[in-house]
């Protein structure tokens, strides 16, 4: 059990880290762009804020056994663009960007976080079908000694 809990702390941690890096770099990318000289000071740290309650809520809906990953994944956007619309009106990042911006960015990050899970979940199932290969492997040797 403790095990499982600083597993899930440090997935945590390690997304909302990871996510918030990425949504940085976009905001930066699009100040650039739209010829803003500065992004202001706790500007990075209300993206890890939404970054860190976005993941809360992620983990959460992962504990939900859905039948289909795809509306599991519906919801946690959903929910995403919540929290994305929710603090973007209460940090007013929406007079400085646009909605529709502020929105980009959170789907980008999004849809990179669906990949890396995507591919995360695909190299676990190989790990785990190697594993049991070897022991079907160990098990055949054994029986064939006997």
């Amino acid at each position: 059990m403790k095990k499982q809990i600083l597993n899930l702390i440090k997935r945590l941690l390690t997304n909302t880290l990871a996510t918030t890096a990425l949504s940085i770099f976009l905001m930066s990318i699009i100040a650039i762009i739209k010829g803003f000289t500065l992004m202001t000071l706790v500007a990075p740290f209300q993206i890890l804020l939404v970054n860190f309650l976005a993941h809360i809520g992620f983990v959460l809906f992962d504990k939900i056994n859905m039948k289909y990953k795809i509306i599991n994944y519906t919801i946690m956007f959903v929910y995403l663009m919540g929290i994305i619309l929710g603090f973007g009106f209460l940090f007013d990042w929406f007079v400085v960007n646009e909605i529709w911006i502020v929105c980009v960015v959170g789907a980008v990050v999004f849809i990179f976080a669906i990949v890396m899970d995507i591919i995360k979940i695909s190299r676990d199932a190989k790990e785990i079908n190697a594993s049991l290969d070897k022991l079907r492997n160990r098990k055949n040797n054994s029986d064939k000694s006997n």
